[in-house]
């Protein structure tokens, strides 16, 4: 099941995350750091995510393969969407020798910092095929009427 809610978000999360990637760059493996540390200090894998925008929305498709959509949470404050759940290893007899294991398991989280200002409350999520696709409509801007009080000043001349 797929919930979207509203948080408060941390701008130092952004800054650790930023930190991270940049570290992780140059020790040379040009990929992002998999693994990050949740309040708690519960370890979580990142998926890999894809975003993009369009005219009218943002777009964010993360690979989720092996997880069932109620084990997804999603979450949208003012800066910040955070795709969170868990992925459970299948089912199998207690005694195994396992020969590769590229699959990792357990708490994930990704936050995506968004580039402008999004209407949370027409924001739309699918899941099929292991990727999970939320799209992010932007936000209408308001304009404001400007009262003149030319005529007050005028007429108090």
């Amino acid at each position: 099941m797929f919930v979207v809610r509203r948080r408060n978000g941390r701008s130092i999360d952004r800054l650790q995350y930023e930190m991270e990637d940049v570290f992780q760059s140059m020790m040379g493996s040009g990929m992002p750091v998999r693994v990050r540390v949740l309040r708690g200090d519960v370890p979580a894998w990142r998926p890999a995510v894809e975003v993009y925008e369009t005219d009218s929305e943002l777009v964010v498709l993360a690979e989720l393969a092996g997880v069932t959509d109620d084990q997804i949470d999603v979450a949208v404050d003012d800066a910040v969407m955070t795709i969170r759940g868990e992925r459970r290893p299948e089912d199998c007899e207690d005694r195994r020798r396992i020969h590769t294991m590229g699959i990792v398991y357990g708490p994930f989280a990704v936050d995506i910092f968004l580039p402008f200002a999004v209407d949370s409350d027409r924001a739309e999520a699918s899941y099929a095929a292991g990727i999970l696709r939320v799209t992010l409509p932007r936000a209408s801007m308001k304009r404001i009427a400007i009262e003149s009080d030319a005529a007050s000043r005028s007429g108090g001349e």
